[in-house]
């Protein structure tokens, strides 16, 4: 990019999470100040000194967007204002916020809210935004970048993740959990759920940033009654629910129901055995990344509305709100920032840290999905680390103790037959 002089942070200010966004900012700050000799600022709100120019108030910005500080003190208050807000904001709050961004800065956000996104393009600043890419099924997570500058666009395109290579580590996967799933009904007499012949709707979390409507709604199943009658049409409905919100998984299988007019049973299976099974199975959801997934196994899936983190395809032409998938592994490396940031200068001494562990992202942000039971189901390893680890004492004790009490049981009942 030319004349560009520094990197301004600016996450999502209304939504109130921290830790997440400021960790990708904090993990690329060291990379992008060696790779390109750029200094990021820090997010406006924390101890930190902040990238905006002087006199910037978070508190005064919030107020303007119509959320006081009570409002954001409150949860639940905050996540109602922020879900009427993700679209659209205030003329108000965003004059104030652009007239103290620096000149000649990119803007770099994570997970960029839609007035925001909104706001750079109808004013020509050009921001980098930050996302997991949906796509959870490689040895580590991928990172999702989207740009505005098309000379950006085209730096990280040579960087970019390729088909080839999706497609292998899902057949990795596959291959896999088929050959423990074969193991476990041959071998133990396990029998899993059938899921031909079935439409399984994917559920989500209802806050989750996905379902916001420009209206600010939430969107539902509800919503989609029609699409989703006709999907049912010939088949039996399963639901997966989001671990994280079973009382609305609840919910939303009676709403399914009303829908079809058939009972809609939850899957007990996880997201990476319904992906690699055999079976005869059509998969549905609002904007899940799952069903983003779905086509590198092979799977039919059917995106009832707009994917969070639209995926750019490498071979094909870019589209505005395309995200780029690179390697975790890129964006902690110096020599990445420089060809993208700064190609003209002198590369970096350091073009890389050495070769990092694996699923080194998972671990950094503790967000493993349905991953985690890829590498937990049936396996040897956690189970004996549970044992060593003071699980064999626990059962031990455990024998004593039902021991001990099936002895005074017995000796109660003999009491009771002598009187």
């Amino acid at each position: 990019m030319k004349n560009l002089i520094g990197i301004t942070c600016i996450p999502d200010l209304l939504r109130g999470v921290r830790s997440f966004p400021e960790a990708f900012m904090d993990l690329v700050r060291e990379p992008i100040r060696q790779g390109s000799g750029l200094e990021i600022g820090h997010p406006p709100g924390g101890k930190r000194p902040h990238g905006l120019r002087a006199g910037f108030d978070l508190t005064e910005f919030r107020a303007r967007a119509g959320m006081t500080a009570d409002t954001f003190a409150d949860n639940i208050a905050r996540q109602m204002q922020w879900s009427t807000t993700y679209h659209r904001l205030p003329d108000s709050a965003i004059n104030y916020l652009f007239d103290h961004l620096p000149v000649h800065h990119l803007l770099l956000s994570f997970e960029i809210p839609h007035w925001l996104a909104r706001a750079c393009t109808e004013r020509g600043v050009e921001f980098l935004d930050l996302r997991l890419s949906p796509l959870r099924f490689g040895r580590d997570l991928y990172m999702a970048l989207r740009c505005t500058s098309e000379i950006l666009f085209d730096q990280i395109a040579a960087h970019s993740v390729c088909e080839e290579e999706l497609r292998l580590e899902a057949a990795l996967l596959g291959a896999n959990v088929r050959m423990h799933r074969e193991r476990l009904e041959n071998e133990r007499g396990f029998t899993f759920e059938s899921l031909d012949g079935a439409l399984l709707f994917v559920g989500q979390a209802p806050y989750d940033a996905s379902l916001l409507a420009p209206d600010g709604r939430s969107l539902r199943c509800t919503d989609f009654a029609d699409e989703l009658r006709e999907l049912c049409r010939g088949r039996r409905l399963l639901h997966k629910g989001h671990p994280f919100a079973p009382e609305f998984a609840q919910e939303e299988r009676e709403a399914l129901q009303y829908i079809s007019g058939q009972a809609s049973q939850p899957s007990q299976q996880n997201a990476y055995q319904i992906l690699s099974c055999e079976d005869d199975v059509v998969l549905a959801g609002i904007s899940s990344g799952m069903l983003q997934e779905a086509g590198r196994f092979d799977k039919t899936a059917h995106l009832l509305y707009q994917p969070f983190v639209p995926l750019a395809h490498p071979d094909e032409a870019a589209t505005p709100n395309a995200y780029q998938q690179i390697h975790f592994q890129k964006l902690l490396s110096p020599a990445f920032w420089h060809q993208v940031l700064a190609p003209e200068r002198p590369a970096p001494r350091l073009a890389r840290l050495p070769p990092v562990a694996h699923n080194h992202a998972r671990e950094t942000f503790d967000h493993w999905w349905d991953y985690s039971k890829v590498m937990t189901w049936e396996r040897a390893f956690p189970h004996e680390a549970f044992m060593r680890g003071g699980g064999a004492a626990l059962r031990q004790r455990i024998e004593a103790l039902e021991s001990q009490l099936a002895k005074v049981s017995s000796t109660c009942e003999d009491t009771g037959k002598s009187s």
